[in-house]
């Protein structure tokens, strides 16, 4: 079974700018998810502000919107807006587990609330005609609060379900709960996505797990490891030690490296125009890419102390160099 790999939507980092440069220089990618796009309650959008949030239809791989919201009338509003934008899919996010989202009772705060998952459901799927996918968390404070949503799900014809299974209040701490997922496979009529610590030396024992899933979310582990997505099509399963040890990064991979941060640099460049914001751009990334280049910690730690380009471009040609 052909594995099909998604890249999940991180926000502040897989935003479209990301995206373009990220797919000039790497392979194996078949589909994204954007960043959510916030439903506004009076479903007013300004035109140039809601392009400047999307995906770019010209992009090298398939992306599908995701969109966080509660109000069913102005989600939907919202989805009948981008299907005019010519956007042919969209993603409903109860996944998000930041405080300030699910205090609101969006994104993973959805979960506790079954009634109002099939309240939602029922008026956004009256009232839209592109498919829906849900991307979702195995509960907030508790994976039993995942069971009665599932036999909602199952209800409705969703594209699919990206599933991570953590819980929300543990935010990206501790492992994913795999044995709650074993029961989910057995409950879930809807095409299954798994998303959730998805990485070089995880990939083949999930997959071995979970036999038939074919379709699998790499979130932080793309951004630490740029070349995985690749590695994984360009693997078998018996190649299992062949996939772990491809992370060592090569004279040929450091040099693809380079030109992939030059080119997002020059990228953010012509979008962020305050020089110590995109010093900050920049930086960011490098919270990730730092695990690329352990023999150069010291210069990566000094890059969080750099305000300015010329200061930045010094300490990156020393990593790179």
């Amino acid at each position: 079974m052909d594995n099909s790999l998604y890249m999940a939507p991180m926000l502040a980092f897989t935003d479209s700018t990301f995206r373009e440069v990220y797919f000039r220089h790497f392979s194996g990618i078949d589909r994204a998810i954007s960043p959510f796009i916030v439903v506004s309650e009076n479903s007013f959008y300004k035109k140039k502000a809601i392009q400047s949030l999307l995906p770019s239809l010209h992009e090298s791989v398939p992306v599908e919107p995701q969109i966080l919201g509660k109000d069913p009338l102005a989600f939907a509003a919202l989805v009948n807006l981008l299907e005019e934008e010519g956007f042919q899919s969209v993603n409903v996010n109860m996944g998000c587990p930041a405080s300030a989202v699910v205090n609101k009772g969006r994104g993973c705060g959805f979960l506790p609330y079954p009634d109002r998952i099939k309240e939602f459901l029922d008026i956004v799927m009256s009232k839209i005609t592109i498919p829906l996918s849900v991307k979702m968390r195995t509960g907030l404070n508790s994976h039993n609060e995942i069971y009665p949503v599932i036999q909602i799900l199952n209800a409705y014809p969703l594209s699919e379900v990206i599933i991570h299974p953590r819980l929300g209040v543990n935010k990206y701490n501790g492992p994913v709960d795999l044995d709650v997922m074993d029961d989910l496979m057995a409950l879930i009529r809807i095409p299954i996505v798994f998303n959730g610590d998805v990485s070089r030396t995880s990939f083949y024992s999930l997959k071995r797990r979970f036999r038939s899933v074919s379709r699998w979310m790499i979130g932080r582990e793309l951004l630490k490891d740029p070349f995985l997505a690749q590695d994984i099509k360009s693997t078998q399963e018996r190649d299992f030690n062949v996939l772990s040890s491809m992370n060592a990064i090569s004279t040929e991979r450091s040099i693809i490296i380079r030109e992939f941060h030059d080119d997002l640099l020059e990228a953010f460049s012509r979008i962020i125009k305050r020089e110590e914001a995109l010093v900050g751009k920049m930086k960011s990334y490098w919270y990730y890419m730092d695990s690329l280049f352990p023999e150069r910690k010291w210069d990566i730690e000094n890059l969080k102390r750099i305000l300015t380009l010329d200061d930045y471009k010094k300490v990156t040609d020393r990593i790179f160099n």
